[in-house]
């Protein structure tokens, strides 16, 4: 999922007056906290994450979390919406599957990639 298809869908779900550049922000460190607490424990993690900013291409750039995990990007951007208007049950309706898409992710990035300082098993 690219950068404006996570804020483009999610103003379709749910119209508001936030600025894409807010979305964008949160998208950065809700992305920096995916890298910096999972992906750098693990050997074949991304190099570096230096955030988006206004200059990161919305169209062509993409999430760090890929499909079918990539709907966590929509259910975070949707609980912060609802957050700001002050909409608590929304939002913690969107926490609720936010956090389950994001553990079952977390389980199974840990699945797939070797932490490190662990060597794989050999027979």
């Amino acid at each position: 999922m690219t950068i404006l298809e996570a804020i483009t869908r999610a103003d379709q779900i749910r119209p508001n007056e936030l600025e894409a550049a807010v979305k964008l922000r949160w998208l950065s460190t809700l992305d920096g906290q995916i890298h910096a607490e999972l992906m750098k424990a693990h050997a074949d993690s991304p190099e570096r994450f230096d955030g988006y900013d206004g200059e990161t291409e919305l169209q062509s750039t993409k999430l760090l979390v890929s499909y079918p995990y990539d709907e966590l990007y929509l259910r975070y951007l949707l609980m912060r919406i609802d957050l700001e208007h002050g909409e608590l049950d929304r939002y913690n309706n969107e926490a609720a599957c936010f956090n389950r898409l994001w553990q079952s992710f977390a389980a199974q990035y840990c699945r797939r990639h070797l932490p490190l300082g662990v060597s794989a098993l050999r027979f």
